[in-house]
């Protein structure tokens, strides 16, 4: 039997519905209604935060020309001269997942059950990941609560900031929506996989091909083998002429206008990572922590081929702090009068 979640999403994020190959909730109905119930009131009292902060005149925003997009998909916008650059992209269905076949040994953790995700409306998503430049004007601000990340001596500035683990990347998003007055959060885990598809069904948003990964990610390559030799992990035989990170938009983005969604570094996820038939539990659903890590995706700049393809996925802890690990912010779009 397939059951189409309607309140009980990924995150119970209310812009997402994934239609899941089990039955429906029997002798667990009474909890499938907390949890829903839960998700939406927590949803709810979020919205009205942000909302009175932003009256209040305590964040300290202003009003931007051109804050407010029209929410025509395509359409690129920053809320202020500091916030992440931003992309609306339109609803629409993603098939999530690997065909087991095409699930390179070792690497495919759940993904190989496929599942359909409708992502019912449009919102926006960040054209890069969030970079140190980003990161430190949180921190001058006052917010991101002081922390300020080591480069590993690769560089600052419209690099990818790094060395941030999931509260982290939370303690970000959570001053973006103060300073601008609308709701800025992290993907959802078939959000991410939506956007970093972008309508296309291959391994990878330019094909199956590994050789081509060099025009669009940065992936181990002979220019990170050079650097830092991996025995077991052969590099893709082409340069891309970075053995670390590289600044953001330095390769070819996907058909949504997204760079980097793949290679450079992982970007973290809201959710608790679970296979994909099992539910959520309250402490998922809830954020506070979980048991079985933090979903992260799109490989990283010394991630060997088989993990830089759309369905992979990772599941460190969300304390994690490495040079591997980044984000990406997406924006709430509020209906246009």
């Amino acid at each position: 039997m397939r059951l189409r979640i309607s309140g009980l999403r990924t995150m119970a994020h209310p812009r997402e519905t994934l239609v899941l190959n089990r039955p429906p909730c029997k002798e667990n109905l009474t909890e499938c209604n907390v949890l829903h119930t839960v998700a939406e009131t927590m949803k709810v009292l979020f919205a009205a935060a942000v909302t009175a902060l932003a009256a209040s005149g305590c964040t300290g925003a202003s009003p931007q020309p051109g804050a407010q997009p029209g929410h025509e998909p395509g359409e690129v916008f920053r809320d202020c001269a500091t916030c992440p650059e931003m992309v609306v992209v339109p609803s629409g269905t993603v098939l999530l997942g690997t065909p087991m076949p095409q699930v390179p040994p070792g690497v495919g953790r759940g993904e190989e059950t496929q599942r359909r995700a409708v992502i019912d409306a449009a919102f926006a998503v960040g054209v890069y990941e969030v970079t140190f430049a980003e990161w430190d004007a949180c921190v001058e601000a006052g917010g991101c609560g002081g922390y300020s990340p080591g480069d590993q001596g690769w560089g600052r500035g419209t690099r990818p900031v790094i060395n941030v683990n999931f509260r982290d990347a939370r303690a970000y998003v959570r001053w973006l929506s103060g300073k601008t007055g609308h709701e800025y959060r992290l993907p959802t885990d078939a959000e991410w996989e939506y956007v970093a598809r972008a309508g296309t069904r291959t391994l990878r948003f330019w094909g199956d091909e590994e050789t081509e990964q060099c025009r669009h990610a940065n992936g181990y390559d002979t220019t990170g083998y050079a650097a830092k030799p991996h025995p077991f992990s052969p590099p893709v035989g082409c340069e891309d002429g970075y053995a670390w990170t590289a600044p953001v938009g330095s390769f070819v983005p996907n058909p949504f206008g997204l760079h980097d969604v793949l290679g450079n570094v992982k970007e973290w996820n809201n959710d608790c990572w679970r296979h994909p038939v099992k539910p959520a539990n309250i402490i998922d659903l809830l954020g506070w922590f979980c048991i079985t890590g933090r979903v992260t995706r799109g490989g990283h700049w010394g991630a060997f081929p088989g993990t830089l393809r759309s369905a992979w996925r990772g599941a460190p802890s969300g304390g994690t702090r490495n040079s591997a690990i980044g984000f990406r912010v997406v924006r709430t779009l509020e209906p246009t009068s």
